[in-house]
């Protein structure tokens, strides 16, 4: 019997910060507007790159990378974290198995002794400062992409760049997650580690594609972006040409990929202004209720056609792509990938890998922004936006 002294959030941080020192992928995340904080802990020795079946997948989380098809490029490939021990803090500890693996067992032995330890531990968060970045560089990247829209080689294109970021203190992934998951309520806040893969911290607004315990499928177009203004309600913002019309291109996208396996019982909202964190966006929700279409396969059906979507890519999805891997000068990795759970509590949640931060070590981040470049983008203007897009990070590092 696994002794619990202190509350179910701090034995699902405990949980993810055994399974991680114990060298086992494992996730930790909680769902936009919910307080449940969920944990899974994957023992295989080794994860690998798998193609993805969502409604055959059992429970666990899935963490793709931005470039992810398969030679073929019908299927798309990602790690799965299989959920062998899973834990929530809306339910009792899950015990281990009768005959669990050593390694297994020594995970339990670690994590009761973790939650021994004292209760009233200070949080602990790093300082930090940034690598000093020119913004020419990135300015001259969205005028060539400019510049091919004008030619007519692609309708939009959305470009990124990645900042290094130097850690200071003694500190602890658990407690930045938790910080995010205060000042987040709104994003799919998680940490993923994947000893093949690494850490990622990440707090996400958009979902890619959704299931719900109702059979109810969403997805959703987000797209434009301005700096929150606490002084103004969120319905008053004033969008320009650009910003609409960007927001336009991605929802296009989502009906065209509806049209595309002639699935025309969707329903539409938006678009509306919505608040994420320190920035607002247009958004615009679709749905569709399975109870009455009969498409059992949506959810994989739909995540190969969207990913990777405008949001994150551009329009055409081929030009485009092919514009960011020839001019961008880096690799994007799990950044505008998906994460999220599957099957998990009868539920699947897939969310863009948007506002996300890869742990290199105790000392050194990268974090991304990027943002998407229409015929009406202004270099500069695109610039400032990415810096008040790390800041959606970079804030949880502030005292």
């Amino acid at each position: 019997m696994i002794d619990i002294p202190i509350s179910t959030k701090k034995t699902a941080l405990a949980a993810f910060e055994t399974a991680k020192n114990s060298n086992f992928a494992t996730a930790i995340w909680r769902l936009p507007n919910q307080s449940e904080t969920c944990v899974v802990v994957d023992f295989s020795e080794k994860l690998s790159l798998q193609t993805y079946h969502l409604e055959q997948m059992p429970n666990g989380f899935v963490f793709s990378p931005f470039e992810n098809k398969n030679e073929n490029g019908t299927d798309l490939l990602g790690y799965f974290i299989k959920a062998d021990w899973s834990f929530t803090t809306s339910t009792e500890i899950q015990e281990p198995n009768f005959g669990a693996s050593e390694k297994e067992k020594q995970f339990f032995e670690d994590l009761e002794k973790h939650l021994q330890k004292n209760t009233e531990q200070k949080t602990k968060i790093p300082s930090y400062h940034l690598t000093e970045t020119s913004s020419l560089n990135h300015q001259n990247l969205v005028t060539r992409g400019i510049e091919a829209i004008k030619s007519g080689a692609f309708q939009k294109v959305v470009l990124s760049r990645r900042q290094e970021v130097h850690l200071k203190g003694e500190w602890q992934i658990s407690d930045l997650f938790a910080k995010l998951c205060n000042m987040y309520p709104q994003a799919l806040v998680s940490v993923v580690f994947i000893p093949e893969v690494g850490l990622w911290l990440g707090a996400s607004p958009e979902i890619l594609v959704s299931l719900d315990k109702n059979n109810i499928f969403r997805t959703m177009a987000l797209a434009g972006t301005q700096a929150y203004n606490p002084d103004l309600d969120t319905s008053q913002a004033v969008w320009t040409q650009k910003e609409i019309e960007e927001q336009a291109l991605v929802s296009r996208y989502i009906i065209n990929t509806f049209k595309k396996i002639r699935l025309r019982e969707f329903e539409e909202d938006g678009p509306k202004t919505v608040r994420a964190g320190n920035l607002i966006h247009l958004r615009t929700d679709f749905w569709v209720d399975l109870n009455e279409v009969q498409y059992p396969d949506l959810l994989t059906t739909m995540l190969r056609l969207l990913h990777p979507t405008s949001a994150v890519c551009g329009m055409p999805k081929q030009e485009s792509l092919d514009f960011i891997l020839k001019n961008e000068g880096y690799n994007r990795e799990f950044y505008c990938g998906f994460l999220g759970q599957v099957n998990f509590k009868e539920e699947t949640h897939i969310f863009v890998n948007l506002r996300c931060m890869q742990i290199a070590n105790s000392q050194k981040a990268y974090v991304y922004a990027g943002g998407g470049i229409t015929a009406h983008s202004n270099p500069e203007k695109e610039w400032h936006e990415t810096i008040h897009k790390t800041q959606t990070l970079l804030r949880a590092f502030d005292s």
